[in-house]
């Protein structure tokens, strides 16, 4: 089984896991999000990959009592799961909500990713992103317009802060909508 269809049947998962137990998912999962990216954005440089667009999708989790010193932020697991043959990752990390009025926040996210990229060489359908394991980080801009349902845009990044030899980095914008249990 490839990484992408691997990462897909378990976002999937646990997507359905909350839709046919909400009771459930509301005690341990708190929000669930899903959107579309433009795959290595070229805003800013080179596309070194596809121009397919990734399908992002992410879990949160319920605040742990032992993170409230760091401004309880929600344990967060996702993936970006490129269309074509473009690099996909899975990341895990922690995720903070500033709200600035009841309808108008700001998000971002801090972890790692694992990725199915190359790592030594760039080739046609990836960048050289030199370690398999990266930093993962993303910011977005959000729009909440009930309490549960939001979205947002967002920007997503993937690099490994020149640990390894190589760094290209992957960054993908796009927008998102998310559930908040």
């Amino acid at each position: 089984m490839t990484f992408k269809k691997l990462a897909l049947a378990a976002a999937t998962a646990a997507s359905l896991a909350c839709l046919q137990s909400p009771a459930s998912a509301e005690n341990f999962i708190t929000e669930i999000r899903g959107g579309i990216y433009d795959h290595d954005a070229s805003m800013f440089g080179s596309r070194y990959e596809t121009a397919n667009p990734d399908i992002n999708l992410e879990v949160r989790f319920t605040t742990p009592d032992f993170l409230s010193w760091a401004f309880s932020p929600n344990p967060v697991l996702g993936a970006d799961i490129n269309t074509g043959d473009g690099t996909s990752l899975a990341y895990l990390g922690l995720g903070w909500d500033i709200y600035f009025t009841d309808h108008i926040f700001l998000d971002f996210t801090l972890g790692g990713a694992v990725h199915d990229g190359e790592t030594d060489r760039r080739t046609a359908d990836s960048a050289n992103y030199g370690c398999r394991f990266n930093f993962h980080e993303s910011v977005s801009v959000g729009y909440n317009f009930d309490g549960s349902n939001s979205i947002m845009l967002s920007v997503d990044h993937m690099s490994n802060a020149r640990l390894c030899e190589k760094n290209d980095g992957l960054t993908n914008f796009g927008i998102r909508y998310a559930y908040r249990f």
